[in-house]
């Protein structure tokens, strides 16, 4: 894996009555949306990780202000709009806080986790 000091980790979690082709279509769309919201910063790696109960992704950048974790999150609620929960981390250098985005439907959360 290459070496890069900002990471996003998200997840969006299927509602367990959600069809076979609604998280086909989730799953189909998730790389374009991703692809296009982080087209603004200087992606490593992009990995995208389907699954029975969710899909999952883990981006690599060189860096990824809070800004850029909620743009991030922003496009998501698109795929999210009908049911899905959605979570996005963004770590950064050892020194930074964490930001954590939950999303779901038309609702957007940051919580913000300082250096103890």
């Amino acid at each position: 894996m290459q070496d890069a000091p900002c990471r996003l980790l998200g997840e969006i979690r299927y509602p367990e009555e959600y069809s076979f082709e609604r998280v086909g279509e989730i799953e189909s769309e998730a790389g374009e949306v991703l692809a296009g919201a982080l087209a603004g910063l200087d992606v490593v790696r992009l990995e995208v990780m389907p699954g029975p109960e969710s899909l999952r992704f883990e981006v690599a950048c060189e860096e990824c202000p809070a800004e850029d974790g909620a743009s991030v999150a922003e496009a998501l609620l698109d795929l999210a709009g009908d049911g899905p929960f959605g979570r996005l981390v963004v770590v950064r250098g050892v020194e930074e806080p964490i930001s954590v985005f939950y999303f779901s439907g038309e609702k957007l959360d940051e919580v913000t986790l300082e250096q103890p």
